[in-house]
């Protein structure tokens, strides 16, 4: 399997660097063809930035200080296939550039204000080839990336059970959106993650740690590190799924609907749970963060948490909570026709954890994506997840004070 290699291509310094979160990219645009092709971002105030490639599939980033980011999306044109922003870390944004073929940084600069045109971020593209696109990405080391985690630290004199719930996505990553109304799926995952947490917390029984408190990228592995780190009793990861149209066609949509309810194995148990595997685990790929092949890199702690998939206790502590979920819930909410489901996914491998990926529902079908973004279906569905959660914790797992 191939893996992700970063390189710095340039690095340019500019005029008044700014680190203030008020510098905004009022919008940006895309020119030219499959020769040449420009991207521009225009900006209310001059900023340092630094650009670097990502090799299969290839990929150029552009890291900023902390920004508020608006880029054209999927409106690709010639070598730019389409691009996304947002938080990386604190103090730093990120956009993603997604290219059809390989393609060099001729030129990138901050081109300051002039005739009435405000700073501008100016990226020329130039068709090039695979050999060539690999050599220049070896000419330069790739860039340390920083730690993002931003969870809270729960109090360890606090002995009630700690429960940690993950918003999926986020910042940069924004993972599916809505079919009609372009909803991101880190919007919806973030909104019902902190009803889940308000009303798991009403109850005064348990701890509570979020993985993301604010609209910011969080990497798989240290999502899972947040729950592992702090011997969490359990990890709920919150998701939206979305299929693709070109596969099922308009019909093929308005026909899968509804709430899964996974749980980790080292085989997927069909089809569908291994192609939602291979798109989640692309998480960090998206955030030009990580390897594109969908699977991490073997190692000894990954052998560690492949070993753990052995663990009797988190196995079915992690199907008994599925399978609870789904039981109490069944009646309130809509569940797809094969309610739970098993995937190799890397942000439930919290070694000693028992963990589920909840995917509410489906943001390319007309009726759940209604049903998702409502902060009323929201909210409501939320507070029976809850009272699931604590009826499972009370009467099932753990001991309850």
């Amino acid at each position: 399997m191939s893996r992700l290699v970063f390189v710095f291509l340039c690095l340019a310094a500019v005029l008044k660097p700014c680190y203030a979160a008020s510098t905004v990219t009022l919008d940006a645009h895309v020119g030219g063809d499959l020769q040449k092709t420009r991207f521009v971002a225009f900006l209310s105030k001059n900023v340092e930035y630094r650009i670097f490639s990502i090799v299969d599939p290839y990929r150029v980033v552009v890291d900023l200080p902390e920004v508020e980011i608006q880029v054209p999306g999927d409106r690709g044109r010639g070598l730019v296939l389409s691009s996304r922003a947002g938080l990386l870390s604190a103090g730093k944004s990120r956009i993603v550039i997604d290219l059809v073929e390989p393609a060099l940084v001729e030129k990138a600069e901050i081109q300051p204000p002039e005739n009435g045109l405000p700073a501008r971020l100016v990226i020329d593209f130039g068709r090039s080839t695979h050999k060539a696109f690999l050599a220049a990405s070896k000419a330069a080391a790739p860039p340390v990336e920083p730690k993002t985690i931003v969870a809270a630290q729960s109090d360890r004199n606090d002995k009630r059970p700690l429960i940690v719930i993950d918003p999926g996505h986020g910042g940069v990553d924004a993972g599916a959106h809505g079919r009609n109304s372009g909803t991101p799926e880190k919007d919806v995952t973030f909104d019902f993650s902190q009803s889940l947490r308000e009303n798991l917390e009403k109850t005064g029984l348990y701890r509570i740690v979020m993985t993301r408190a604010i609209d910011v990228f969080v990497p798989l592995e240290e999502r899972a590190e947040i729950a592992s780190s702090q011997k969490a009793d359990v990890l709920i990861s919150i998701h939206a799924d979305a299929l693709d149209p070109k596969k099922l066609g308009v019909k093929g949509l308005q026909e899968v609907r509804g709430g899964t309810i996974y749980t980790l194995s080292d085989q997927a148990s069909d089809e569908q749970a291994n192609a939602l595997a291979q798109d989640e685990n692309k998480a960090d790929v998206k955030a030009g963060v990580s390897s594109g092949d969908g699977s991490p890199a073997v190692s000894a702690e990954i052998e560690s948490i492949l070993n753990d998939l052995e663990s009797r206790s988190k196995r079915n502590r992690s199907l008994a909570l599925a399978n609870y979920l789904i039981s109490h819930l069944q009646q309130k909410m809509r569940f797809n026709i094969r309610p739970q489901r098993a995937a190799n996914l890397r942000v439930l491998k919290a070694t000693g954890v028992p963990a589920v990926l909840i995917e509410l529902g489906y943001l390319s079908n007309d009726e759940d994506e209604k049903l998702l973004t409502s902060k009323e279906w929201r909210a409501g569905i939320a507070g029976k997840i809850a009272d699931a959660v604590n009826s499972f914790m009370r009467e099932r797992q753990v001991h309850v004070p």
